[in-house]
């Protein structure tokens, strides 16, 4: 009498599963490995320079409707990277305006709080999700949540040195240091300093946040609060004090501009500057030019960690299913192998981890120097308030570096201002 209750059981389950709908069975499974049942049409919307759209993007849309006949992929070059948030914005309040777009990481903030961005935890597979480099899906989640796929990473700060000054890259800041004081020199003896071992935008918190990550600390914490006032920010201000009063070894006013002008015209050893400047100082007479990780601080073994980030697909809310699983099929094949392959060619650092094993990478000094800093780098958050931050952070840094406020004044000061300017936004 059990084993008929026991079969009866059986028998109803299996008769229920089959009578339930595909579409409901498939539901567990993740959208990008969903097949279509209709022809669907993406509008995809980005801000690129003319000769990626010709040369990568569309000759990547045409493979990939090659592959997938049932999708068409309408792409609109949408303007300037601010054209894009701001029509897309609009029209997305009209109840019109893309499905996808390829956005600068930061466009996340605006999209999520308003309601643009779709969430993608649940939708895309774990086979896509990890597939990309350690800092790539954080550069695009906010409060636990994914709201995008990279597709090339980058906008970091590297060590970039002279060969024609310097043959090796140092791997500690000791090591540095000695090898930048023998490099800075006054030629004619008038008092002034004619070449500099070392020099980079001083007074700005997007190069000062890659010492104080090297040593230990971060502008936030889990929850989003300001995290200033630590041991880690304190030690980041008395070293890049110390580079400018104790070793001398860097101008007494450098920003962006006097370090760039000085390294190309060969009067720096050492630069640290973003992978924007590298296609002019490899194209410079007076530059052998070699690219290498920020340097390792001793007391923390870490390296440099300056803040990364990048462009990337975001899927607009209200999409109907296929179109989701249109959307993700796309991102898919973007973020293969093949396709990021197209973006290396371009001197692009892509998104999928084993891309990193190209030859166009892994032969070429320059572009293997960015990666590793790459590698050691950390998603910015892409929270809007970070701009309390850059706030906060910067009159405190400039009164370290003119010698009117000690490190540990600064550290507090910059805490509480980054407090002030946070709760102010929200």
């Amino acid at each position: 009498m059990k084993n008929l209750v026991f079969s009866i059981l059986f028998l109803i389950i299996g008769l229920t599963l089959f009578l339930v709908p595909v579409n409901v069975l498939a539901q567990n499974q993740a959208l990008d490995q969903q097949n279509l049942e209709n022809k669907v049409t993406i509008k995809f919307w980005e801000a690129d320079e003319a000769k990626i759209d010709e040369e990568i993007l569309d000759p990547l849309i045409k493979k990939f409707e090659e592959n997938n006949p049932q999708i068409t992929v309408e792409r609109t070059h949408a303007g300037t990277v601010e054209d894009l948030r701001q029509n897309t914005q609009t029209a997305f309040m009209g109840g019109q305006g893309p499905d996808l777009v390829l956005s600068p990481f930061d466009h996340i903030g605006p999209f999520s709080i308003m309601g643009i961005a779709q969430p993608l935890d649940n939708l895309a597979s774990n086979e896509l999700k990890n597939k990309f480099i350690k800092s790539a899906l954080p550069g695009m989640s906010l409060n636990g949540n994914l709201y995008g796929i990279p597709l090339t990473m980058g906008n970091h700060l590297m060590l970039m040195y002279n060969k024609k000054m310097v043959k090796n890259a140092p791997t500690t800041w000791s090591e540095l240091i000695k090898i930048a004081q023998a490099q800075t020199i006054d030629r004619n003896g008038d008092g002034l300093n004619d070449q500099y071992g070392l020099a980079y935008n001083l007074n700005e918190p997007f190069w000062w946040v890659a010492f104080q990550g090297g040593l230990g600390g971060w502008v936030f914490d889990s929850n989003y609060q300001p995290t200033l006032n630590t041991k880690a920010t304190v030690a980041a201000l008395q070293f890049v004090h110390d580079l400018k009063y104790k070793y001398k070894i860097v101008p007494k006013e450098s920003d962006d501009q006097l370090a760039d002008s000085l390294f190309k015209e060969g009067n720096v050893a050492f630069i640290i500057n973003g992978d924007w400047a590298l296609d002019s100082y490899r194209n410079n007479e007076n530059i052998e030019l070699g690219v290498a990780p920020i340097p390792k601080f001793e007391a923390t073994n870490k390296f440099g960690q300056p803040m990364t980030s990048g462009k990337g697909f975001i899927m607009l809310t209200d999409l109907n299913q296929e179109k989701q699983i249109a959307v993700l099929k796309f991102i898919d094949f973007m973020t293969n192998i093949a396709a990021q392959e197209l973006f290396v060619n371009n001197n692009f650092l892509p998104s999928n981890s084993a891309a990193y094993q190209l030859p166009q990478i892994q032969n070429d000094p320059i572009m293997l120097g960015s990666a590793q800093q790459l590698r050691n780098g950390r998603a910015m958050p892409v929270i809007p308030e970070m701009r309390g931050i850059w706030d906060a952070i910067r009159p405190a840094l400039q009164s370290v570096m003119s010698n009117d406020l000690s490190p540990k004044a600064a550290a507090k000061q910059m805490q509480q201002a980054a407090e002030e300017n946070i709760k102010g936004m929200r």
